[in-house]
């Protein structure tokens, strides 16, 4: 069996290992596709020994590169495509990314490729799915980042730390982040709240902890475009003439992209590749393998993907309200 493994949209810490566990249950030929779907189409590829894969499996170095594109491609680009997978005797093509991404692998199996694709975004926005790859060491790194800021903040009480992080118009990042950071308050852009309400809220914990931290997504201001980064100006801005306070801010932006993967990583990549094999095995085809609320790796159809946003009746919304981080 031939197997070819493509990534495209933002890269994540954890796509080593999903690759290495696809080769490690088919004992497959693995053909990876540089580059994303311009990758695909120019033919970048390149096999890699189950060895290799192994040493890289828990690194957060890249085994592969990924790549973007603005445009739609025209029939005549999948035709290409289809040409080649087939002149490389692929039997299945795995693709992992965000919404985008998975529309375009829909397109490319009505051209007769089989295909599979996966949920691979830090911002964990992908409809369907509980969990992408990448989400779980996105968190860990803003966890480091919060756990730096509040040693400062009792080094020199007072303070308050805004943290802006990516994450587009969903805010899952930002608010399962600020869960499990025990950050104050998160901005997301699913839940705005009003100015004088979150100034008052800040200077009242002020009165209680030695500093706030609030965890401000990309798009809460509404300014997001992609690449965007400053709505944390605008926030600060906005909120330091009603505190009394300057707000010290910080971006991570793209760091957030890569680190040592965690644990939780390497066990959700392990199961979505599980579930992908057994897809493959079955005799499925045009597959997308998400994790349900149940954290179990289930199969829904490629045509169904598409962005989610927060899920203002789940558990992490409800959470939050009730640890008044939102």
């Amino acid at each position: 069996m031939k197997l070819g493994m493509v990534i495209s949209g933002g890269d994540v810490s954890g796509i080593n290992n999903f690759v290495y566990q696809i080769a490690r249950l088919t004992q497959a030929n693995i053909i990876l596709f540089d580059g994303g779907i311009q990758g695909l189409l120019d033919n970048r590829q390149r096999e890699i020994s189950l060895r290799d894969l192994l040493d890289y499996s828990i690194s957060a170095i890249p085994v592969m590169a990924s790549g973007r594109t603005t445009r739609k491609l025209h029939g005549r680009e999948y035709e290409a495509i289809t040409k080649q997978l087939k002149a490389l005797h692929i039997d299945a093509l795995i693709m992992a990314g965000g919404d985008g991404s998975l529309q375009f692998l829909n397109t490319l199996s009505e051209y007769g490729i089989v295909c599979f694709g996966v949920g691979m975004t830090i911002d964990n926005d992908v409809f369907g799915s509980d969990y992408t790859l990448g989400f779980s060491t996105a968190c860990e790194q803003v966890i480091k980042e919060v756990s730096k800021l509040r040693n400062t903040g009792r080094a020199l009480p007072g303070r308050v730390f805004m943290m802006e992080l990516l994450g587009g118009y969903c805010g899952e990042l930002t608010l399962q982040a600020a869960i499990k950071s025990n950050a104050d308050i998160a901005l997301i852009p699913e839940c705005e709240i009003p100015l004088e309400t979150l100034a008052e809220r800040i200077r009242h914990k002020l009165t209680q902890q030695n500093s706030v931290i609030v965890l401000c997504s990309e798009g809460y201001t509404r300014e997001y475009t992609p690449g965007f980064q400053g709505a944390i100006d605008t926030m600060i801005a906005r909120l330091e003439p009603r505190i009394g306070v300057r707000i010290r801010k910080t971006i991570i932006g793209y760091g957030l992209r890569n680190g040592d993967p965690t644990c939780e990583e390497i066990y959700q990549g392990t199961i979505i590749a599980s579930e992908v094999v057994r897809c493959i095995a079955s005799g499925l085809r045009n597959k997308a393998v998400i994790i349900n609320s149940s954290n179990k790796p289930i199969p829904i159809d490629l045509i169904s993907m598409q962005k989610r946003l927060v899920d203002t009746e789940g558990h992490h919304y409800k959470l939050a309200k009730q640890l008044s981080i939102l």
